[in-house]
């Protein structure tokens, strides 16, 4: 792997069990994950969103959290690149779907249940490739999340 590719910062999410919203409906709590090869503590920075839809990190508490803080604090380097775009009909609705290609170094425990947080961009992992078994580096294929909470 060309490490010098290696040009956007990321951040995993991971689920951190469930809650109820207003509606009475079980939504994930999404929680910043910083991969590391040693013990990672937990943190109390939370996937949210803005007025817009726009996704954010804040506190428990429901303070903002700084998207710098964010990025010295969680983000890797990564290499994100689209692969393939396409239109499909759900509930007589046209869906935009996305699937990117996105290249790591190696981190344990990166699995298919978790989400990327690009930039103003959410991507849901569909398959996490350790490349060769070698341990050096992850293929992590990923479906954009449109507006809507969509896949």
């Amino acid at each position: 792997m060309n490490y010098s590719n290696l040009r956007h910062r990321i951040i995993f999410l991971k689920p951190c069990g469930n809650t109820i919203n207003g509606m009475n409906e079980n939504v994930t709590h999404w929680i910043s994950f910083k991969p590391t090869n040693k013990s990672v503590d937990e943190s109390d920075v939370y996937l949210s969103e803005d007025d817009k839809g726009n996704p954010i990190l804040t506190y428990d508490s429901g303070v903002l959290y700084s998207h710098t803080m964010a990025l010295q604090k969680y983000a890797v380097w990564a290499n994100v690149a689209p692969q393939t775009g396409r239109e499909y009909e759900e509930s007589q609705k046209i869906r935009a779907e996305t699937t990117y290609n996105i290249n790591v170094r190696y981190f344990p425990g990166i699995t298919s249940d978790m989400k990327i947080m690009y930039g103003v961009k959410v991507f849901n992992i569909v398959s996490v490739l350790d490349i060769n078994e070698r341990h050096t580096n992850l293929k992590i294929v990923a479906a954009e999340v449109d507006r809507n909470g969509c896949q």
